[in-house]
């Protein structure tokens, strides 16, 4: 069963308004954006079972955007835009290292490898493939994005090595998804909340082997009175993007 809440996150409830405006988005576009390519590693260690948390506060999370007068259903999706008063102010986002597919990656694989050694100047020794999430079709920005779980390779240690993260830190990924689950994407706080039920990084790499790598697309149920973020498998998933709009 997937994960809906953990701790005080629901991951998957909607306020009415983000829902119109989503609908609204949806009727405004006509057919949805093409996603891109692009990857998000997870970095772990031991012991205790630690994985490498970045915030940034201008970089948009590899699986979200907001763009124009409609923001996007829930705030995991969207990139660390709070009120402040009548402006809306960029706040900042927890993640993993991860960005776009580019031209000279050899797979997606590589571009979470490469994202990895740009980001924190370190190397990746082992990489298994976690999850792979597609951007809700009413985003005007999307993304197929597969999250990797990795190991680094002996000696590298990561660091802040571009100007976009602000914070770097090891934590546990139960208290990280407890503590941040609401300034990250929903993807992200899902494969914490996964990530939390393992002890070790043997563990998450036997599980790894065992999880579908099916397209995970996130659909705005029909219900106008608790509007909800459903996945593929799910009861009451929309057969399209539109059903509803």
């Amino acid at each position: 069963m997937s994960i809906q809440r953990y701790g005080k996150w629901d991951f998957r409830a909607v306020d009415h308004a983000s829902a119109g405006r989503a609908r609204a988005r949806l009727r405004e576009q006509g057919a949805p954006a093409e996603p891109e390519r692009a990857a998000a590693v997870v970095l772990l260690r031991e012991a205790p079972l630690r994985v490498f948390l970045l915030r940034h506060t201008a970089k948009e999370p590899f699986g979200a955007a907001a763009r124009g007068p409609l923001e996007t259903v829930r705030e995991r999706w969207a990139a660390g835009l709070e009120n402040d008063g009548d402006r809306r102010v960029r706040t900042g986002r927890y993640g993993f290292p991860g960005g776009r597919h580019k031209p000279d990656d050899a797979d997606v694989a590589m571009t979470g490898v490469r994202e990895v050694e740009e980001e924190t100047g370190a190397m990746v020794a082992l990489q298994r493939a976690w999850s792979r999430w597609i951007t809700p079709e009413y985003e005007p920005v999307r993304f197929d994005a597969w999250i990797y779980v990795a190991t680094l390779a002996e000696g590298f240690q990561p660091r802040i090595r571009v100007r976009e993260p602000e914070y770097a830190t090891w934590i546990g990924p139960e208290q990280a998804v407890c503590q941040y689950g609401g300034q990250m994407s929903m993807q992200e706080a899902t494969t914490l909340a996964e990530l939390a039920r393992y002890s070790t990084v043997g563990e998450v790499f036997a599980a790894a082997e065992q999880r579908d790598m099916s397209p995970i697309l996130p659909r705005l149920n029909t219900n106008d009175d608790h509007p909800r973020l459903i996945l593929p498998g799910e009861d009451g998933y929309p057969a399209a993007a539109l059903s509803h709009a």
